[in-house]
């Protein structure tokens, strides 16, 4: 099967893990994007970027912004079609627009409806200053007009969680089919064979102030627990002060430091909202059971009871009661482990390989 694959920017984040797999289930796929970053993951791929390469650093790449539509809807006539079986883009906003021929099927790989047109608009806004806002409303609003113009573009949308595929609901009116985001779990259960559960609480996530690592903070002040906090972000310097004598920030930590810190730790914590969310899965490979907010990705991937515990507020008071109630709980290590395998590597593939077939064969 030849395949096209279209994904917005290679940078280095969890959609950019997604495409390493996408090219190394089709290694032949011409992968077109409107900017890369150079790094050494993307070294052997076939990469082909738009004009913009070369004049924006890739790390700027909200700057053209306005240019970003007229590129895509002239994208497919720079494309070579012959042959191609199937058009597959990963994307959040731009390359999920991309028209491909007649006769040749859309898969759409979607993170999520853009935020900065849709859910989280004000919050983008609000990291601009009150000058330059009312001329980027014009830019996410004429985004969202081009958006729903080309809703149809896609023959088959596929979310990574059922948390998205709501939003793909409410915002294009169209039902997808989920397929969750692959998780490298092996290094997560190496990392946990002969470990005991240590004495603190872990949490690994970007320092943000929607990822409300403050509650942790101070539901951990209050009961005098040991919490590490690995990461980094604009919130680590009113964290550090907020941080009571049981409360470490570890900032930045090595991938040998995060897989120690996952697999010693009493039980990892989450109270971000998040779309889908793969440190949480990393701890449940590790056999470590998981307080999270039972909303978004985590509602999906942590079994309330069994392999965590939801508090279903953000609030200091709900993430104290659901730790409280996670020390009185009996885990079961091997239960929790075998949770993790249906956000695998191997079932990614698996489940996204037989929907691309499945499209190809009803042409």
């Amino acid at each position: 099967m030849k395949v096209v694959i279209a994904h917005d920017f290679l940078r280095h984040g969890g959609a950019d893990k997604v495409l390493e797999h996408l090219h190394a289930m089709w290694p032949d796929a011409k992968i077109y994007t409107l900017l890369a970053e150079e790094l050494p993951q993307y070294e052997g791929m076939d990469i082909q970027s738009s004009w913009l390469q070369g004049k924006v650093p890739p790390a700027k790449y909200r700057w053209p912004l306005p240019l970003f539509q007229g590129i895509v809807d002239r994208l497919p006539r720079k494309i070579d079609w012959e042959g191609v079986d199937l058009l597959i883009s990963s994307s959040v906003s731009f390359m999920k627009n991309l028209k491909a021929p007649e006769g040749i099927p859309h898969l759409c790989y979607i993170y999520r409806p853009a935020m900065f047109a849709y859910d989280r608009e004000d919050m983008f806004l609000s990291g601009y200053s009150p000058v330059l806002r009312p001329a980027l409303k014009m830019v996410t609003s004429r985004f969202r007009r081009w958006d729903q113009k080309h809703k149809n573009n896609a023959d088959l949308y596929v979310s990574i969680s059922n948390y998205v595929a709501g939003m793909v609901q409410k915002a294009y009116d169209k039902d997808s089919r989920v397929v969750y985001p692959p998780v490298d779990l092996e290094p997560y259960r190496n990392a946990a064979k002969g470990v005991e559960p240590g004495d603190y609480y872990f949490t690994a996530l970007r320092l943000e102030g929607y990822k409300r690592v403050d509650l942790l903070v101070d539901a951990c002040n209050r009961l005098k627990l040991n919490l590490k906090i690995a990461g980094r972000g604009p919130m680590f310097d009113a964290l550090r002060e907020q941080a009571g004598p049981t409360v470490q920030l570890l900032g930045f930590v090595s991938d040998e430091e995060m897989l120690s810190l996952v697999a010693g730790c009493r039980a990892f914590v989450f109270p971000a909202e998040e779309d889908f969310g793969i440190s949480p899965v990393e701890a449940l490979a590790a056999g470590r059971p998981v307080v999270a907010l039972g909303k978004g990705g985590t509602a999906e991937t942590v079994i309330d009871g069994v392999t965590g515990v939801h508090f279903h507020e953000q609030t200091v008071e709900a993430v104290m009661e659901a730790i409280q109630r996670a020390e009185k709980m009996d885990w079961d290590t091997a239960v929790i482990q075998e949770s993790a395998e249906k956000f695998s590597e191997e079932a990614f593939r698996n489940a996204l390989r037989a929907l691309a077939e499945g499209l190809v064969a009803r042409g």
